[in-house]
């Protein structure tokens, strides 16, 4: 153990901003710093305690393992760290008046590399993640890098299913959005090294974690209390993303190479991963410029079979009447999905007063689909048969659909900040621009049509109905007439630049030691949307299927019939765009409809304090936001009754501007070192989505045998803000060891909350419609439960079952939420009452396996009309098992296997009643194996 001093040049700036921050700290006392590093001396451990006797003061250590402790008088000290999975290290300093004391500390330099926990193994990460959820001023759930490399995970959402109070929303099976708490993701913030990230796609605020990897991130946050310094739109708590610096890792260099197969499409997937840090000695100082960088790609094809139907409604047959289907789809999709995922940071230790830092992550996602699909259209007045599990129907219509788009989604975030310590006062600040994307361009579509035909529906088997045609015209392609192709482009960009500004003192209250905090901080948000489509409908001759040489489908949830090609539609469209007929009326739609622009300006100002009263940490304050929103759109009406009858279409304006007072408080009491209380009461708001908000509407009044029927679509700027009350108490439960015991429950009370549904008939701007969709606020909501989690290496067990670790966590929640024009309770969307999550892992002897299964119970998934329960869309519970083990060759090189979704477990949506099947969609297995080195 040795002193290590940093020495630097000083920027002007800096000493300038620094200067009127305050007096210094006694003349009489010091500050002991130092390091709590790895047996290499280059690794720090974040979240060690560090304790020095007889005084009692303590500090927990910063990410790169540094520590202060203020208020030291000169004398002799024996300083003790304490690191879960590590034994206490103790070392004796001496205090002398006017020298500036120094102490770096090793741990586990006593032990064997095979053996260190801390470097090597399951354990290593999850050591990390619980000492710095236990040394956390506030409730929160920590996720290190080598956890997140412990199970088959591919992107940041898959990785968070693992939390206690999470879940995670699918698209193609595929984890995209997460959900905290039974929270819908939009009413949760995401953030990238401390900078708030937008989302890409063009209907909502939430961001998709599917676009980053994994394998760019040291650690995953999720704080799920907040306290004044944090953005106050976190209902449901916020999501940190840290990627990786050099002071985390030292000198490091790490490659994969990995290879998966989804068994659905038969097919193999390449992906690569390559990150590496280094430490450099810039000017007078030792290994204070850091540099880390890192880069992942994965090329996946899979694909999903399904069937998907609109509802069921009473159907008059020869044998009575039964719920049936007008409608059902049959849906096969192949997919290619390429992440490239990149960050670059750069660290800078100016001297022991100031630290430089530049962050930045970027994010390609591209998803290439085919849609192909069997659009039945049963004949009401043509029934041949029908039963409560059957129909049989005559002169009815099939539409083949052909739908192939690549969609791009980018994020890219980027902080530029410091932090500057002048005696008691801590002065950090940080710009910061974020943006994403999603690009859609040349997204092509055809439709083909056949009519009159016989076909049927079988519901044996409710979660899978067949839809079949014994029609022999059915496997004929020249049934099928080209009816619309329809080429379609959009793009949606949503920009952030952020500057904030924090000032910190450590000082004591009434002999109490503790700190004030005050900052600033200013949001300025943009969204644009732009659509351009093409909607042809006339072809110079009659098109059919059997143009086109048609591809074999393989669905195994029925016959598919003939349907051609991607590769083959898009021919047919180049070579003869020119002689088509375009419907400029429906282009216009289609395009000028989907234009928009929103500005939202935020300027937030906080007050908070900590103090510490004996064994109990009390942290509180209150942030104010104001928010300045304006938005232009367009409104389309078509008007046969009152109009002309063709498209019109004019610009719409919306402004809004409103202030929300938002206060906390949160406690950590400390029973004894390895017991804690937690206690939470907070306020926190989520601001509508874009789409909800946006001045968007179209009007179409169509005329039907004299009668005329008003059909509507509105955005809503008039919408609230939803307010969330919320309560947190936990205890947690530190046996010994890399272990933990714990137990909480939650309660939020939700005010305002946003629901999309028909209103059409309901008082006001609505009632003279036949069908309104738009969005508006819910009255309120009572949202509660329990979170239980335990995780424990067995140590204490002979060998060789002293190398299992396991985890289990299980949450409860219930929701009861009333609606506008609806009576009688309703949970809240995609909140399920139970998630679980089972590991059993096991390391020994180089070899490190695990199982895992993860649980999701049934949810309600949208809310159809706000008068008809019935029309609401439940999912099915969701559980899933996953396998994975490795074999370390070497200290440098490993290689793994995994395999995920071995049950292959699938997507089933119903609605209320579960016989009334929604969707059903099947994804496969996938199997990966790989090998990783690392340097």
């Amino acid at each position: 153990m040795k002193p290590l001093a940093r020495q630097g040049g000083g920027v002007l700036l800096l000493m300038l901003c620094a200067m009127p921050l305050g007096a210094q700290a006694p003349a009489a006392t010091q500050e002991l710093r130092g390091r709590v590093l790895d047996q290499s001396g280059e690794i720090g451990f974040e979240g060690a305690t560090v304790r020095i006797e007889p005084s009692g003061n303590r500090a927990v250590t910063s990410r790169d393992g540094r520590y202060r402790i203020k208020n030291v008088a000169p004398g002799d000290y024996q300083v003790i760290v304490e690191y879960l999975g590590a034994p206490v290290e103790q070392a004796p300093i001496t205090v002398v008046a006017g020298e500036a004391p120094r102490l770096d500390i090793l741990i586990g330099d006593d032990v064997q590399p095979i053996d260190n926990i801390l470097v090597i193994g399951q354990v290593a990460g999850q050591a990390g993640a619980l000492n710095q959820q236990r040394a956390a001023d506030t409730l929160r759930n920590i996720v290190s890098a080598d956890a997140i490399g412990q199970l088959p995970d591919q992107n940041v959402a898959e990785a968070l299913q693992r939390v206690p109070g999470l879940s995670i929303a699918r698209d193609q099976g595929e984890g995209r959005f997460v959900i905290i708490r039974g929270i819908d993701p939009a009413l949760s913030s995401t953030t990238v090294n401390g900078l708030r990230v937008p989302g890409p796609e063009g209907d909502s605020r939430q961001v998709n974690l599917d676009v980053i990897s994994s394998d760019l991130l040291e650690s995953l946050e999720i704080v799920k209390a907040t306290t004044p310094d944090m953005d106050g739109d976190s209902v449901g708590g916020n999501v940190e993303l840290r990627s990786a610096t050099a002071f985390d890792r030292g000198n490091s260099l790490s490659l994969r190479s990995e290879g998966s197969y989804n068994d659905l499409a038969e097919k193999w997937s390449p992906k690569l991963a390559v990150a590496g840090t280094r430490l450099f000695d810039l000017g007078d100082g030792v290994e204070n410029f850091g540099v880390a960088a890192a880069l992942s790609w994965f090329d996946r094809d899979f694909g999903s079979d399904g069937v998907e139907t609109p509802g069921f409604v009473g159907l008059e047959g020869p044998g009575g009447e039964f719920a049936g289907l007008e409608e059902a789809e049959q849906r096969d999709y192949t997919i290619t999905r390429e992440r490239l995922s990149a960050t670059l940071n750069f660290d800078y230790l100016l001297n022991d007063q100031t630290d430089l830092y530049w962050r930045t992550l970027y994010s390609d996602f591209s998803d290439d689909e085919v849609q192909l699909s069997n659009v039945y259209s049963f004949n009401g007045d043509a029934i041949n048969g029908l039963t409560d599990d059957s129909g049989a129907f005559a002169d009815s219509e099939i539409e083949k659909l052909n739908e192939a788009r690549k969609e791009t989604q980018t994020i890219l975030s980027t902080a530029l900040g410091a932090e500057s310590r002048l005696g008691a006062h801590t002065l950090d600040y940080v710009l910061g621009y974020a943006q994403a994307e999603e690009d859609n361009p040349n997204g092509l579509g055809a439709t083909f049509v056949g009519e009159g035909l016989d076909v049927g529906y079988d519901l044996a088997n409710r979660k899978q109905p067949r839809l079949f045609s014994d029609d022999p015209a059915f496997a004929d392609g020249s049934t099928f007439v080209l009816d619309e192709i329809a080429l379609e482009s959009s793009f949606t960009r949503e920009r952030e630049t952020s500057l904030a500004l924090n000032l910190k003192r450590d000082t004591t209250f009434a002999g109490l030691p503790g700190f004030w905090k005050v900052g600033a901080k200013t949001r300025l948000r943009n969204k644009t949307g732009n659509a351009d489509a093409e909607i042809f409908d006339g072809f110079g001759a009659d098109v059919s299927l059997a143009d086109f040489p048609n591809q074999n489908v393989d669905y195994p949830l029925g016959v598919f019939g003939p349907m051609l090609s991607r590769e083959a539609l898009r021919s047919f469209f180049d070579a003869n765009r020119a002689n088509f007929e375009l419907n400029a009326d429906d282009s216009a739609i289609d395009s000028l409809i989907e234009d928009y622009r929103l500005d939202e300006d935020i300027v937030a100002g906080y007050v908070m304090a900590r103090i510490d009263v004996g064994a109990a940490r009390w942290v509180g304050g209150i942030r104010v936001e104001r928010t300045d929103y304006s938005a232009r759109g367009t409104q389309l009406t078509i008007d046969p009754e009152g109009g002309s009858g063709d498209p019109e279409f004019q610009p719409l304006n919306a402004d809004k501007r409103y202030t929300d007072v938002l206060p906390s408080l949160n406690l950590r009491y400390a029973f004894t070192e390895r017991t804690l209380l937690r206690a939470s009461a907070s306020r926190n708001i989520a601001r509508p989505g874009f789409e909800q908000s946006a001045p968007r509407t179209a009007i179409e009044i169509e005329e039907d045998g004299g009668a005329f029927e008003r059909v509507a679509e509105f955005g809503n700027p008039d919408l609230d803000p939803l307010t969330s009350d919320n309560l947190d108490l936990s205890f947690e439960f530190y046996p010994g060891g890399v272990a933990i015991i714990s137990a909480g429950v939650f309660y939020k009370r939700i005010n305002d909350f946003f629901v999309v549904s028909d209103v059409a008939g309901q008082p006001g701007p609505y009632a003279n419609f036949d069908e309104a969709i738009t969005t508006v606020n819910g009255d309120s909501a009572d949202l509660y439960g329990a979170e239980l989690n335990y995780s424990q290496k067995l140590s204490q067990l002979p060998a060789p079952f002293d190398g299992f670790l396991v985890l289990a966590n299980l949450t409860l929640v219930d929701s009861e939420a009333t609606l506008p024009f609806r009576t009688g309770k309703t949970p809240l969307p995609r909140q399920s009452d139970t998630l679980g999550n089972v590991s059993l892992g096991w390391e020994k002897y180089g070899v490190s396996l695990r199982v895992a299964a993860t649980y999701r119970s049934e949810y309600l998934d949208e809310i159809g009309e706000l008068d008809a329960p019935e029309t609401d869309r439940y999912a099915d519970a969701h559980l899933q098992f996953d396998i994975t083990g490795s074999y370390r060759i070497t200290d440098a090189y490993q290689v793994y296997f995994n395999a995920v979704n071995i049950n292959d477990e699938p997507f089933y949506a119903y609605f209320q009643d579960r016989r009334f099947t929604s969707q059903y969609e099947e994804y496969g297995p996938t199997y990966e194996v790989g090998l990783k080195a690392s340097f």
